[in-house]
């Protein structure tokens, strides 16, 4: 990844994206924090999905009610999915 200064933090986000490319850029401004940005792909996206924290504590939870024994087989879960068919299909 390359790294790119900023002299302006009025660059337009325009410019700023034509020097990302397709294998991104470390931004820096005089000071202020550096930024990555980079192409969102499959591994960045289940990187970032990964690590929310909102979906880890409901992970959590899911886990705990397993645990405790709430929960359907896979069986269960089509039998009901079929029986609240409209056409009562087998599918």
């Amino acid at each position: 990844m390359t790294i790119h200064l900023l002299k302006d933090l009025q660059t337009p986000i325009g410019d700023v994206l034509k020097v990302v490319g397709p294998d991104g850029v470390l931004l820096g401004s005089n000071g202020n924090p550096e930024f990555a940005l980079m192409p969102l792909d499959d591994d960045l996206i289940d990187f970032l999905i990964e690590r929310n924290p909102k979906l880890i504590e409901e992970c959590r939870q899911i886990r705990q009610r397993m645990d405790a024994g709430h929960f359907r087989t896979h069986d269960e879960v089509k039998k009901l999915l079929q029986s609240s068919s409209p056409r009562g299909d087998k599918s």
